[in-house]
């Protein structure tokens, strides 16, 4: 089986930023979901307005409907019961795909339990390229968050890269004292001419590493429930970071 890219990042539904990249035809969105059964994808899935995720698997794929691997754990199965939506994200071949449909029933699927659940009205269909990661100029751009256990303090860390989907943060291990899954609220990052973001991060990665005689720790993480103003916000930024890649590549020619 093949596991979900975390290094893909993917934004949120429902900002006209991302409509280019929605699937609508219901035949394609078919063709998109089926191309995930036959892979054997795993997803990352969780209830809507929820922040723990679980990794599900896609069974089927019908005309008007779908069949969904049930969740580990009798909470989070009345949990995905009770919610009007679930949302699902997985990648393959380097695509990002993300849809959203509900509600879920509990049935029975080839002799087992699972979940049906309506088609989705559409597929976020998003290549790496369209959404990769942006290094900004060496510590140009920091990210400002309340210190673990310390109220009222706050711990900066440099941002090493950033991307529409999320960021990665590097500082020693008492400033990324975060572990995977971690959900860090209240982040602050001032973007140069556009003023400050607030945003939530979910941590999905930690990696250790040395430099100069530093223990250092970079954490992967990925932005939560973003604001149409902050997306658009963080795009103008990438947009900014694109021309002025452009115009260093463009004297050094």
């Amino acid at each position: 089986m093949n596991a979900t890219d975390s290094h893909v990042p993917v934004p949120p539904d429902g900002d006209v930023c991302y409509d280019k990249f929605f699937v609508y035809n219901a035949a394609d969105v078919r063709r998109h979901l089926q191309r995930l059964v036959d892979s054997r994808c795993m997803l990352v899935a969780h209830a809507e307005g929820a922040h723990e995720s679980v990794v599900t698997a896609l069974l089927q794929v019908e005309d008007a409907s779908l069949w969904v691997d049930v969740p580990p754990g009798h909470e989070t199965l009345l949990r995905w019961l009770n919610a009007p939506q679930l949302r699902f994200e997985g990648s393959l071949e380097r695509v990002a795909l993300r849809f959203a449909c509900g509600p879920a029933q509990l049935a029975s699927h080839s002799g087992r339990s699972a979940l049906l659940l309506p088609l989705p009205s559409r597929v976020l269909h998003l290549q790496r390229r369209e959404f990769m990661r942006r290094e900004p100029p060496a510590g140009a751009l920091t990210c400002r968050f309340p210190a673990p256990g310390r109220s009222g303090q706050w711990i900066d860390a440099t941002i090493r890269d950033i991307g529409g989907g999320g960021l990665a943060v590097l500082g020693t291990r008492e400033q990324v004292d975060f572990a995977s899954g971690d959900v860090v609220s209240g982040c602050r990052i001032s973007l140069p001419e556009l003023g400050e973001v607030v945003v939530d991060l979910r941590v999905r990665h930690v990696v250790e590493r040395e430099h100069r005689g530093r223990e250092l720790a970079q954490a992967g993480c990925e932005f939560v429930d973003l604001d149409a103003a902050t997306q658009r916000k963080l795009f103008r930024y990438l947009m900014q970071l694109d021309r002025e890649e452009l115009v260093r590549r463009r004297v050094h020619d």
